[in-house]
C-alpha cells in the first residue's frame, strides 16, 4: 500500500537550480507557518523539506529546504512539470505529510507542540485545499479497510504472483475499488472532494497496473491489451509515487521486449532509414562543405541513387564516429519502441532512453543526448522530466573535471577533492587490499563492493549520502569496483559516477586477477554486497546489511565504532 512515497531524499539540495532551470514552468509557491515553535525545536530543524517526483527517475525526488523564520514561518517555490503532483513534507524527521500541489499557492501550518501527538497535524489552505484536509482521514480510512481483510489487505499478495493472468486482473481490480471505497467511509460526516477522489483513483489504477505488469514479467506472458492500452495516461495529472513505480514497471517490461525484438529481427534492429542517416550526418557533423550539405540533402529528401553515395556517408560518418554512434544507437532503440507500442508510450521510452543509461556517458554525451531526443518527442512534460534530470547529473561537473583531471593516483588512497580519495595499483589484490587496511587501523570500515553497470548496485549506492549522514564521520566507506569481462567501463565515467552520487570515501577499481586473489579476503565478491571490519582490522560481518536499510547500518556501524 502506497500511504506516501519517501524515496531518496537528496541531501545536496539545489538550492535556486530549479528557479533557473524551469523559468517557463509553472510554479508552486508554498508558505506557510509552524505555530508554537520554540527554540529548542527552531535550533534542531531550521528548515522545512518539500519534495517532488520525476517520472523517469523512481529513486530519487527532487528536493528544495524552505528556511523557518523566527516566527517560525517558511516560504518556497517549486516547478511544476504536471498541472498537478503530489508534494511531500519532511520536518527533520519529527513530521511528514502529503498533499497534492498545483500552480498557485498552498498555505500549512500546524503547531509545533503537536507534533507526534495530534492525529491531524498539517491544515491546508489555497489550492486543492479540501482534498488535502481530507488526505489523511482517507489514509486512515484506507489502512483501517485494508487491515480489516486478508483478501484484498494483509495477505493480498502472499498469493497474487501465482494466480492465473485472468484472476490476477480481477483480484487487482477489486482491491483497487476496495481502496478508492476508503474515500467514502472517511468522509462520512462531509462532502468529499472530487479532487480527493480523482487523486486516489489515480494511486489505486496504478497500484494495479504497476503489480498486473510485474505478475506479467514474473510469469512471462505478453500483458493484455487494456494494459497496453492504459500508458496513453502516463503524460496526464496528477503524478504520484506510484505514477512512477508504475511507469518504471512499465520500462523494465519493455526493456524485456526490446531485447527480444533485437534477438528475433537482428537485421531490423541494427539497421536505420537511409534518410534518417543522411540527416542525422548532416545535422551532426562538422566541417562539411557546403557540396556535403547539399549531397546530404539530396539523400535525405529522395534516398540513395548510386552505392556510390553509401561511400559517401561512411566516409563522413568515420569523421564524427563518437557522435554520430551516440545518435544512431539512440535512433535505432526508438524505431523498436515505435514497433512495439504506441505514441504515449513510444515517447515515454525515447525520455527514459538516456535517463536510464545516463552512467554510461559522459556530461558533454549527456547532453548532446538530451537536446537531440528533446527535438524527437512532441510531449512537453516528457521533455522537461529529462531535462531536469540531465541539468541535476551535469550540475557538478567543475569537480567532475577536477577529479576526472587528477593524475597523482598512487597504491596508498591521493585525496584528489576533498572526501573522495583514489588509489591504483597493478599489485596482487590482497597485497593492495591489506596495504590500504593497515593504513586504517583505528578506524571502522564499510566495504561496498560494486559494479557500475550493475542496477542493484547503483540503486543501493544512492542512499550512501543518507547513510553517511547518519554515522560519526571518522566511519571510513571503502568503495572496491569490480570490472566485467563484457563490459570495462573507462576511469572517467566512473570518476563521473562518483563525484555526481557524492560517493565520499576511499575508490580502488580492481581488474579480474585482483578479485581473484581477493576470492576468500572479501567473500563473498558479489556486486552490491556489504562488510564491516572493526578498528582492529578484523571482520565484524562479512555480510553486513545494504545502504537502502539505513537505520539498521547505521546502528551496527556505530556498535562495532563503539566497541
Amino acid at each position: 500500500m502506497i500511504t506516501r512515497m519517501r524515496f531518496i531524499l537528496l541531501t545536496a539540495l539545489f538550492l535556486g537550480f530549479l528557479q533557473s532551470a524551469f523559468a517557463l514552468t509553472d510554479s508552486l509557491i508554498i508558505k506557510g507557518r509552524i505555530n508554537n515553535l520554540n527554540g529548542r525545536l527552531y535550533r534542531q530543524a531550521p528548515f522545512i523539506t518539500f519534495s517532488r517526483n520525476n517520472i523517469l527517475q523512481p529513486q530519487s525526488e527532487l528536493s528544495k529546504q524552505a528556511d523557518l523564520q523566527a516566527d517560525g514561518s517558511f516560504r518556497v517555490s517549486l516547478p511544476m512539470l504536471f498541472p498537478q503532483e503530489e508534494i511531500y513534507v519532511d520536518y527533520a524527521g519529527k513530521a511528514f505529510t502529503t498533499f497534492l500541489g498545483s500552480p498557485g499557492t498552498v498555505e500549512i501550518t500546524f503547531n509545533g507542540d503537536s507534533i507526534g501527538k495530534a492525529k491531524k497535524l498539517f491544515y491546508f489552505a489555497g489550492a486543492n485545499a479540501d482534498a488535502n484536509n481530507q488526505y489523511p482521514l482517507y489514509l486512515a480510512a484506507e489502512n483501517q479497510r485494508l487491515n480489516s481483510s486478508r483478501t484484498l489487505g494483509t495477505e493480498f499478495f502472499k498469493s497474487f504472483w501465482e494466480k492465473s493472468p485472468s484472476d490476477a486482473r480481477f483480484i487487482a481490480e477489486s482491491r483497487g475499488e476496495f481502496r478508492l471505497g476508503s474515500v467514502k467511509a472517511a468522509t462520512q460526516n462531509t462532502v468529499a472532494s472530487p479532487v480527493l477522489y480523482n487523486w486516489v483513483r489515480s494511486v489505486t489504477d496504478e497500484e494495479q497496473l504497476q503489480i498486473l505488469y510485474e505478475h506479467a514479467m514474473g510469469n512471462q506472458y505478453q500483458i493484455s491489451k487494456a494494459l497496453l492500452d492504459s500508458l496513453k495516461r502516463l503524460d496526464r495529472a496528477p503524478l504520484t509515487g506510484q505514477r512512477v513505480i508504475w511507469a518504471n514497471r512499465f520500462g523494465n517490461y519493455a526493456d524485456q521486449l526490446v531485447e527480444g525484438k533485437k534477438f528475433d529481427n537482428p537485421s531490423r534492429t541494427n539497421s536505420l532509414p537511409v534518410k534518417l542517416m543522411a540527416a542525422l550526418i548532416r545535422d551532426n557533423s562538422k566541417n562539411l562543405s557546403a557540396d556535403d550539405r547539399q549531397h546530404l540533402n539530396q539523400i535525405t529528401a529522395n534516398g540513395l541513387a548510386e552505392k556510390g553515395e553509401l561511400d559517401f556517408m561512411n566516409k563522413l560518418f568515420a569523421r564524427n564516429e563518437l557522435v554520430l554512434n551516440l545518435l544512431f544507437n539512440y535512433e535505432r532503440e526508438s524505431r523498436i519502441y515505435g514497433d512495439l507500442f504506441d505514441s504515449t508510450a513510444t515517447e515515454f521510452l525515447k525520455v527514459r532512453y538516456l535517463a536510464k543509461n545516463l552512467y554510461k556517458y559522459t556530461y558533454p554525451q549527456q547532453l548532446l543526448l538530451n537536446n537531440h531526443i528533446k527535438s524527437r518527442t512532441g510531449i512537453s512534460q516528457f521533455k522537461q522530466s529529462l531535462d531536469e534530470i540531465v541539468q541535476l547529473e551535469v550540475k557538478d561537473s567543475a569537480n567532475i573535471r577536477k577529479l576526472v583531471d587528477f593524475k597523482n593516483v598512487r597504491t596508498a588512497p591521493a585525496e584528489a577533492l576533498p572526501g573522495y580519495y583514489l588509489t591504483a595499483s597493478n599489485d596482487r589484490g590482497t597485497s593492495w587490499f591489506n596495504g590500504i587496511m593497515d593504513g586504517l587501523k583505528g578506524k571502522t570500515v564499510y566495504i561496498v563492493k560494486w559494479n557500475i553497470e550493475d542496477a542493484k548496485s547503483r540503486e543501493e549506492l544512492d542512499f550512501i549520502p543518507a547513510l553517511q549522514a547518519r554515522v560519526p564521520e571518522d566511519i571510513v566507506f571503502l568503495f572496491v569496483h569490480f570490472s566485467t569481462d563484457d563490459y570495462t567501463v573507462s576511469d572517467a565515467i566512473l570518476r563521473q559516477y562518483i563525484v555526481r552520487h557524492r560517493l565520499k570515501g576511499i575508490h580502488m577499481s580492481i581488474n579480474d586477477s585482483q578479485a581473484m586473489d581477493l576470492l576468500f579476503r572479501l567473500n563473498p565478491l558479489d556486486f552490491a554486497t556489504f562488510s564491516i571490519v572493526r578498528p582492529n582490522g578484523k571482520f565484524a560481518t562479512k555480510n553486513a546489511p545494504a545502504p537502502s536499510e539505513t537505520e539498521k547500518t547505521a546502528k551496527a556501524l556505530i556498535e562495532v565504532s563503539q566497541q
